[in-house]
């Protein structure tokens, strides 16, 4: 029988007697704030035919992690403790039967739309799993997936940036942002970036050739007009944002769901187009940013690495909504810091 779920800190113990059939992971058993979030010992996840069983070594907090971690959704009906974490980089440590594209010992990175990255192993689809990019650490690695694919696929799939168009991003310094003006530049987009003061600097080094601090100017009362607004934050709705979009623009939310009167009116409305996008995991996507960072053409921007022992502070300051770029946590101490089966 394992051991009373312990506070996630530093004075926790290494585990004594651990097997390879069970595992440290950081849990929640009840929703609420970061002090939540506990160690537990749980099962190593049984490999299965197109799985890819993955020793992580970094993960990433975004701030849907956040929102599942304090709020129970109406659909949640897992009962038990529930991972958290999204991201994955690390090495792969056996495959399923269906898996041919990897082998044991290969460093790798993906994402799983099942919460899953929080504890020494996690179990994905092999088809959302690829070979991580050979430039990166695990730490750089573990800042690129879920957040890379969602600007990926929102600029090219859902907006389908063409080159020589005009895009603004709002929230250009965040985890999807930072991503989204490197990915519309590449696309051949001329891109505008929207953040704050203390992060102006960072946004035009990734790409953008503009920068507008939201604080000083509001860019909905501007006369610069866009082909496609990318707003990946809840702070400008499409009604906010119609003036601005060409006659034939597009304006892409990643906020989900979006606020009532866009889902509403979006679609009823003249002229500009209100478009929602959501992310598939996509081994193809992840192979492609791979080689664009391998080549030099985009950045995974790491604000902070916390120790698994302080993932509640990793948390706390995904909520804060102050750093740049992503939140990744090191999972190397959770080896040491689990509690005794």
């Amino acid at each position: 029988m394992s051991a009373s779920p312990r506070p996630l800190t530093e004075e926790t113990r290494p585990a004594q007697g651990a097997t390879p059939l069970e595992m440290n992971a950081i849990v929640l058993e009840q929703h609420g704030p970061p002090e939540v979030l506990r160690v537990r010992r749980l099962p190593v996840p049984a490999l299965q035919d197109k799985g890819v069983l993955v020793r992580v070594r970094a993960t990433a907090v975004s701030p849907g992690d956040c929102r599942m971690r304090a709020h129970k959704s109406p659909r949640d009906e897992q009962r038990g403790p529930k991972r958290v974490g999204l991201d994955v980089a690390g090495e792969v440590v056996s495959v399923g039967s269906a898996v041919t594209h990897l082998t044991p010992g290969e460093c790798v990175y993906g994402f799983s739309m099942r919460s899953v990255a929080s504890a020494e192993y996690a179990l994905l689809p092999g088809s959302s799993v690829v070979a991580m990019p050979s430039s990166l650490t695990f730490q750089q690695a573990a800042a690129v997936p879920l957040s890379a694919t969602t600007a990926l696929q929102a600029l090219r799939d859902v907006a389908q940036v063409k080159p020589g168009e005009k895009v603004l991003v709002v929230g250009a310094s965040g985890g999807v942002g930072s991503f989204a003006v490197q990915l519309a530049r590449i696309l051949g987009a001329d891109v505008t970036g929207v953040c704050s003061a203390r992060h102006v600097a960072l946004v035009r080094e990734l790409g953008a050739s503009r920068v507008l601090d939201h604080g000083q100017t509001d860019f909905t009362r501007a006369a610069e007009r866009y082909d496609v607004v990318f707003n990946t934050t809840f702070a400008r709705t499409f009604l906010a944002c119609r003036r601005v979009l060409a006659r034939t623009g597009r304006y892409v939310t990643v906020a989900q769901p979006p606020p009532r009167m866009d889902r509403m009116l979006g679609p009823l409305l003249p002229g500009p187009r209100f478009l929602a996008a959501s992310v598939t995991p996509r081994g193809d996507d992840l192979r492609q940013l791979g080689a664009w960072i391998d080549s030099g053409q985009l950045l995974p921007v790491v604000s902070e690495v916390f120790p698994a022992t302080r993932f509640a502070e990793a948390h706390r300051a995904c909520e804060a909504g102050r750093s740049g770029g992503k939140l990744v946590v090191d999972m190397e101490a959770l080896t040491q810091a689990g509690v005794t089966p």
